[in-house]
């Protein structure tokens, strides 16, 4: 909700909206009180390491639902999203919770629906390769380690198979086509995706960009797993 509201309303009538636009976050977060499970939250301060102790800054209850709201069975495979019921009043999109439902990431407050959640499954670096320095005076053209330059470390996303794969170079009928990501992560000031950048995951393997779509605050991210 804004901070300002038109002079139109009394001092006591702004009072009134603040306090009605307040309740459903109350009631949310009454509910998960009782039903949820107490979560950390952190908000990124930049594109290193969101979930660094100095980046806590509250404990709430959460409680998660399926996407459609049954509450009756398990979660899908390859179902990243979560309806999740909190106090929103104090969160942002792009916060991350963390509880003993794993580590989550907040994709959309749209009040008085309850908000959505990325569930994660992986701690991902994005680099972007760099040019070499002159045409034809270079002993190795090609993008290596030294040559890249990170634009996100650590960061919690989800990163399932999805998206388009890719044929190996060798041309060979029997090839096996190298399989397809999609990820989500969070939008964070002053980074921007691009195609051919590469994602990093904790285990070290390597997904080369190969297209970027934004939604909201969400990056959704389609990637091609890089053959070692």
């Amino acid at each position: 909700m804004p901070d300002t509201l038109p002079v139109a309303f009394t001092d006591g009538q702004k009072a009134d909206i603040r306090r009605f636009c307040g309740y459903p976050a109350y009631g949310a977060g009454c509910a998960a009180r009782r039903v949820g499970f107490l979560h950390d939250a952190y908000r990124p301060a930049g594109p290193c390491e969101p979930l660094e102790l100095a980046n806590r800054f509250m404990r709430l209850c959460v409680a998660l639902v399926l996407p459609g709201g049954s509450v009756g069975g398990p979660g899908g495979f390859g179902v990243p999203f979560r309806q999740a019921w909190a106090d929103w009043s104090y969160l942002q999109i792009g916060d991350y919770l963390a509880g003993p439902e794993g580590v989550m990431f907040v994709a959309s407050i749209e009040p008085p629906k309850p908000m959505l959640v990325v569930m994660t499954n992986a701690r991902v670096t994005l680099v972007r390769a760099g040019a070499v320095g002159q045409a034809g005076l270079n002993g190795y053209a090609a993008a290596g380690p030294g040559l890249e330059m990170p634009l996100l470390m650590g960061f919690p996303a989800s990163l399932l198979v999805g998206g388009t794969g890719d044929r190996t170079r060798n041309g060979l009928p029997d090839d096996t086509k190298t399989p397809g990501f999609t990820a989500l992560l969070p939008v964070v000031d002053g980074v921007v995706p691009q195609v051919a950048d590469i994602l990093t995951n904790e285990r070290g393997e390597r997904y080369a960009v190969n297209s970027v779509e934004e939604t909201g605050g969400v990056w959704r991210l389609s990637a091609v797993q890089a053959v070692r």
